[in-house]
């Protein structure tokens, strides 16, 4: 094959990923920016120039939103990537037998859609309606606890997103495990180590790539934190700016200043791609300080 059949052979599969990215990506990313340098006046858009990321770097609730986002992201990553890769480990020791019953039993809360998700569990944690709840209520001798009052509201979206993403990541940990050579493995029990120390000492440190893959979708996830607040706003009271995306839907829809929504939205996104590049960036200066 010439090297310009090799060429042509390449485009024709890369091709329609770049498709997809520009018109679902590209394209809503730059009208997102042409939008944010407008203002509707009297139902006119005029040129606003950079007036509403101004506005926005002075909004105080955008950051607030930013930085439970970023509380968010820090307690998930560690219920997690740590509950995944300790199934995981389990699933790929000895305890365990029945498997493939415990890897279902793990991956069935992933097949449940993220809305069915936070509205099941809303309606369990609902004071007025579980029972368990209200037996608690009573035996404390006062009223039902309300787990979804602002207080401890962040709390349960970091359970219904573990819930929903720890059995997902076990998964991918143990697709990882297994791939290993089970030579390392026996060398490792020959050499008089045990179950523990294998896991800690040779399974974990091999599975670093994994780790950072899931690590790098976590952070992504976690900025893009939307459903489970929006959900739960149906049934217990939720700020309008309790996320940053929730602001900018909130500021779009239902208060109509699109081009103020537009700008929270850009500043979001610029902020997704400066933290993984970041976490990328961090990664290859480890590798690179490791290799030296």
């Amino acid at each position: 094959m010439t090297a310009s059949k090799r060429k042509r052979t390449a485009y024709l599969f890369v091709g329609p990923f770049l498709a997809l990215f520009t018109v679902f990506f590209l394209f809503p990313l730059g009208y997102e920016l042409r939008l944010s340098l407008f203002r509707n006046v009297m139902g006119v858009n005029s040129f606003a120039g950079l007036s509403n990321y101004r506005l926005a770097f002075h909004d105080a609730a955008f950051w607030h939103g930013m930085a439970r986002v970023g509380l968010f992201g820090l307690l998930q990553l560690i219920t997690v990537q740590g509950l995944g890769l300790v199934f995981a480990l389990l699933l790929d020791g000895p305890w365990i037998k029945a498997k493939s019953v415990f890897r279902l039993i793990y991956l069935l809360p992933y097949a449940v859609p993220g809305v069915i998700a936070a509205l099941m569990w809303g309606f369990l944690l609902a004071p007025g309606l579980d029972p368990m709840l209200k037996l608690l209520g009573s035996v404390t001798g006062g009223v039902a606890p309300n787990l979804l009052a602002s207080g401890f509201l962040l709390y349960v979206i970091v359970a219904i997103v573990t819930w929903e993403w720890a059995g997902y990541n076990m998964t991918l940990y143990y697709a990882g495990l297994t791939a290993l050579p089970l030579e390392i493995y026996e060398a490792a029990r020959l050499d008089g180590c045990t179950e523990f120390q294998l896991a800690l000492r040779i399974k974990v440190p091999m599975l670093q790539t994994m780790v950072g893959l899931t690590v790098l979708l976590s952070i992504i996830g976690a900025l893009q934190l939307f459903t489970e607040p929006y959900i739960l706003s149906g049934i217990t009271p939720v700020s309008p700016t309790y996320t940053p995306n929730l602001y900018a839907y909130n500021m779009g829809f239902n208060y109509g200043n699109f081009n103020y929504a537009a700008t929270l939205s850009f500043i979001l996104a610029m902020i997704t791609l400066a933290a993984t590049g970041g976490f990328l960036w961090l990664r290859s200066q480890r590798g690179r300080f490791r290799a030296s």
